[in-house]
């Protein structure tokens, strides 16, 4: 399926079981009728738990900070249910085909390798979902001895999602492959499923021994080969995590379920579903399209006004949302369509839209920049404030990327008449009031940022519902579903990289990497662009949670030895994330812009390569004049104390 059917447009009605033949119908009905109300009760539960823990964190913020009586409970019970609602999140969303993959070298295949290729993805997807299955049914003895640290409920309860998730997509996977098939082409599946399992849980490193070279070289084809077929990246990253242990050996198999499900387990990842959120309801309240039209006002005039436009209203919205994807299917689906109408390259939009969405990564509430200052205990006020110019620096560099190109195309101006400047600035005030709700919270210190999330959510809902009406019950109830295909897919993709982080840094890949480094050089300006060039390569392939928690820990030691300013770093650390998110193989704001703007995904990477270099060339001056980002919080908080 392509990428626009899944991302924006809805799967294969299930009536496509009644255009089958063969004996395979017999399965095949019940099938896809257990599939559908599965899928149906998932989904309910899914927007159940998402409003119980935002409704308990909204509860806690009140005690906390109106009646000065903090909740002892609120955050562990939010944990859980955010916990069970990204599993749920995560299966509907495989079920509706919404995780990520790359298909596009698949789609250039003649159809009967097409085929072929799509039963080796399946069959590997299905591996995966099995392995997690059983790798879950082991962990549930160790995680069930503990307990929560309030309630102390038994940590069986946060952890019994996964191996539920498990049963309903292999559910959901029967169901894709009893659909207009043959039973030969099922059994070459299961028998693939069997023996990618046994080879696992053997596990192959007692019957093969793997070191050094050759253990990195099955790791990247563990991880490629998979990818490559057309399997969603975050199976994918599970399988090469899954093999790794396998011929690791001396990790017990139940270690892959436990890191993803500690890969989940982090409160300040509650952020990211209350983010995406309220970004998807900005922009289906219309809130994010009176952004677009102020960004118009202010730079609309120009040639290529509109795709100047494109990069101020993600600056503006990437801001109030924190999130680059948000960011990138907001603003995208409005402006995406606006830009083909005028004449604009339609790989041109997905890239500069691809690239406006990494100014989320930047923005002061990011939830990368939030993970990062857990990961080294650096204040989030001073990363927020340090991350301010850097950004405006970057939206810049891309507006001046989108202005020459503009000019090589001839593309049109956008004249905003002087009588709607009022009316278009006043429109979107309401919206840019959040800006100031999140700059207020994080740089003042008032509110964590799941915390800032949570207000920002409830702020939203009132627009909504209050001044713009444009929100009822059943579109906010299928808001929520939108909303937990992109976190769910997201989420799931940052707990199998974590299973992979975990089994790099059990391999000490990381030290490997710091110890090379201080033995070529201490030269602080090289050790930066040395670990600046790894990131980049790290990016290239894992989701930033398990860099951060698998990478930054070690290499911290090194940067401070060398001089560098932690605060300094983590504005570098986070533009190079926003890089990650343009440079294939995991290049998720791409995969977004491409659905929308329905063009082929190597036509917008070819496109996005200017886009590419002029990150680096933002990094470079950055990282050779740390004062650019370091002013703003010396000027708010003073020199820190060292």
């Amino acid at each position: 399926m392509a990428q626009a059917d899944k991302l924006v447009g809805s799967p294969s009605p299930s009536r496509a079981v009644h255009q089958q033949s063969g004996a395979l119908s017999v399965i095949a009905g019940p099938t896809v009728v257990l599939s559908d109300v599965l899928d149906r009760l998932t989904e309910v539960c899914y927007v159940t738990t998402t409003c119980g823990f935002a409704t308990v964190m909204l509860v806690g913020v009140f005690f906390r900070y109106a009646l000065n009586n903090s909740l002892a409970w609120s955050d562990e019970v939010s944990l859980i249910l955010f916990i069970w609602a990204t599993l749920f999140a995560a299966t509907t969303a495989y079920r509706h085909d919404k995780h990520v993959n790359i298909d596009f070298l698949v789609r250039a295949l003649p159809p009967a390798w097409q085929a072929r290729a799509a039963v080796l993805a399946q069959s590997l997807t299905g591996a995966y979902i099995v392995c997690l299955l059983v790798s879950s049914q082991q962990a549930v003895a160790i995680v069930a001895r503990g307990r929560t640290d309030v309630l102390l409920l038994p940590d069986i309860v946060e952890f019994v999602p996964i191996p539920l998730a498990c049963v309903v997509m292999l559910v959901h996977w029967l169901r894709r492959n009893v659909v207009a098939t043959t039973w030969l082409s099922l059994a070459v599946k299961l028998l693939l499923i069997a023996g990618f399992f046994w080879a696992v849980y053997l596990p192959l490193g007692q019957v093969i021994e793997l070191g050094g070279l050759p253990r990195f070289l099955l790791l990247f084809v563990a991880f490629a080969l998979p990818l490559l077929l057309g399997a969603p990246v975050a199976f994918a990253l599970g399988l090469a995590a899954t093999l790794y242990l396998a011929v690791y050996a001396t990790v017990p198999f139940g270690t892959g379920a436990a890191q993803v499900f500690h890969g989940i387990r982090i409160y300040a990842l509650l952020a990211v579903p209350l983010l995406v959120l309220a970004g998807t309801l900005m922009h289906a309240a219309g809130i994010a399209e009176r952004i677009v039209d102020f960004a118009q006002v202010l730079v609309g005039r120009v040639r290529g006004g509109l795709g100047a436009a494109n990069v101020v209203a993600s600056f503006l919205f990437g801001d109030i949302s924190g999130s680059a994807v948000s960011d990138t299917a907001a603003i995208g689906s409005l402006m995406i369509p606006e830009m083909k109408l005028r004449g604009y390259r339609a790989d041109f939009c997905a890239a500069l839209q691809g690239a406006a969405g990494t100014l989320g990564m930047t923005a002061p509430l990011s939830i990368t920049l939030i993970l990062f200052a857990t990961a080294i205990e650096a204040s989030v006020s001073r990363l927020a404030a340090a991350t301010i110019v850097p950004g405006f620096l970057v939206a810049a560099s891309f507006m001046v990327v989108t202005l020459l190109h503009a000019r090589r195309h001839d593309y049109p101006r956008e004249y905003v008449p002087r009588s709607e400047y009022l009316a278009r600035v006043l429109g979107a005030v309401p919206g840019l009031f959040a800006l100031v709700l999140i700059l207020g919270g994080i740089l003042g210190g008032v509110f964590t940022p799941a915390e800032v999330g949570t207000v920002l959510l409830f702020y939203v809902l009132m627009l909504a519902f209050v001044l713009y009406r444009r929100v009822g019950p059943r579109q906010l109830y299928r808001t929520i579903v939108v909303a937990g295909h992109i976190s769910g897919m997201t989420l799931f993709m940052t707990a199998t990289s974590a299973f992979l982080g975990f089994m790099l840094t059990t391999d000490l890949v990381a030290f490997l990497l710091v110890d090379t480094i201080s033995q070529v050089t201490t030269n602080k300006y090289v050790v930066l662009f040395l670990a600046n060039l790894v990131f980049v390569v790290l990016g290239m392939v894992l989701e930033a949670p398990p860099i951060i928690f698998g990478f930054m820990p070690t290499f911290m030691p090194l940067l401070l030895h060398v001089g560098v300013d932690p605060i300094h770093w983590g504005v570098l650390f986070v533009i190079n994330m926003g890089l990650g998110m343009l440079v294939p193989p995991v290049a998720l704001n791409l995969f977004i812009s491409t659905a929308i703007a329905g063009v082929r995904y190597n036509d917008a990477v070819r496109a996005a390569v200017p886009f590419m270099l002029i990150i680096v060339v933002d990094m470079v001056i950055i990282a050779l004049f740390p004062h650019i980002p370091l002013w703003l919080p010396h000027v708010l908080f003073g020199h820190p104390i060292r």
